[in-house]
């Protein structure tokens, strides 16, 4: 009962009354058209009429309910005081830190920049000043130059002095012969003054520093003959495994000659093209290829060790197919006499191959042996 006298009726009214209006227009509409087809054509048009006018006063009813009934909003004043005060205290907070910023940055941060940018701004020394400090610093450096060669020199004369002291008491050691006798006794009766006897006296760093010396000289002997091929250096250490006052150097005098010896049999020094220059050789024209040179030139060119190595190597080679009794006893002299490692090892393979027989590398007591063997 309370919602009929309302006098703001609920939203289901304003639908009913939109309701009734569409069914009355319709419900006109169509009393018009029947009651239209049997009455005149003027009677229509004033049927027309009064229906736009009917229409149009529902219409206007209908606009003034929708006017008069708006919906029940709650209006409130106080919205734009609201905003003017939040504003106004939005910039009294921002003037407020921005006034404590200005004053932290015056009072704490200004001080130490300024504090930490003085020593910078302190005035450069002039051009007289900066010379003279470079001037002094040039002298002192001079002076300490001077000083360190002094010192070098120094070093450099002690251990010279300190290398003739040991290669004079090695070589001592290995040659007793030059060790001074021992001075005789002026008298055996008791009560006469006499020398003591006269002994080098070698202490056990000093012997291990001469060992270790004679040790890095073999081994300096083996990467002789490993990088020249000669076979000097290679006598040398076999003179040493045979020296019997050098028996503390036996085995490292042996190691040293195995890994020279290793080491020539696994090398090829010769280039594999190397032909005789047979031009140069025999230069009355008569030999154009070395096919052509006869065994007994071959035999003196292999004993003549003022060719170049490479020429008596490939000499070797040409040795195989010769029919000349002495050519073994050549190649045997080359193995045991030829300056060059290389030529003794190639001659020593040439050998081999002729013989039919197998040596180890550079055993000439074997192969002379062996030899002996089969002449008799």
């Amino acid at each position: 009962m309370s919602d009929l006298f309302s006098p703001n009726p609920p939203p289901n009214s304003d639908e009913d009354d939109e309701e009734n209006a569409l069914l009355f227009a319709r419900c006109s509409q169509g009393a018009s058209d029947a009651t239209g087809n049997a009455e005149a054509p003027g009677k229509k048009k004033a049927a027309d009429k009064t229906k736009s006018a009917v229409v149009d006063a529902l219409n206007d009813d209908m606009r003034r309910e929708h006017a008069a009934n708006l919906p029940n909003l709650r209006r409130n004043y106080f919205t734009f005081r609201h905003l003017v005060i939040s504003l106004s205290t939005s910039l009294v907070m921002g003037g407020l830190v921005l006034y404590a910023c200005r004053w932290f940055y015056e009072h704490e941060i200004e001080p130490r920049l300024s504090g930490a940018v003085a020593p910078a701004a302190a005035p450069a020394p002039t051009d007289a000043a900066l010379k003279e400090e470079l001037a002094n610093s040039a002298e002192q450096i001079t002076a300490l130059q001077k000083q360190v060669d002094v010192m070098r020199r120094e070093q450099l004369l002690m251990q010279q002095n300190t290398r003739e002291s040991l290669e004079s008491i090695s070589t001592t050691l290995k040659n007793p012969q030059l060790v001074p006798p021992p001075v005789t006794a002026v008298s055996d009766k008791p009560g006469v003054s006499r020398i003591a006897e006269m002994r080098p006296d070698v202490s056990p760093t000093q012997q291990e520093f001469i060992q270790l010396k004679e040790r890095n000289r073999l081994t300096q002997y083996a990467d002789e003959a490993i990088a020249t091929g000669m076979r000097k250096p290679l006598e040398v250490l076999v003179e040493y495994m045979r020296d019997p006052q050098a028996k503390h150097l036996h085995d490292a005098a042996q190691v040293e000659f195995m890994r020279a010896v290793r080491a020539i049999q696994l090398l090829q020094r010769e280039d594999p093209g190397f032909r005789l220059p047979v031009a140069e050789l025999f230069k009355d024209g008569s030999i154009r290829d070395e096919a052509d040179v006869k065994p007994e030139a071959l035999l003196k060119l292999l004993a003549d060790y003022q060719q170049p190595w490479e020429v008596r190597v490939r000499v070797c080679f040409l040795l195989l197919g010769s029919p000349l009794p002495e050519t073994n006893a050549q190649l045997i002299k080359s193995i045991k006499e030829d300056p060059s490692l290389d030529v003794a090892k190639h001659a020593q393979l040439a050998l081999e191959q002729r013989l039919k027989k197998r040596f180890r590398i550079f055993d000439i007591p074997a192969i002379e042996e062996w030899m002996k063997s089969q002449a008799k």
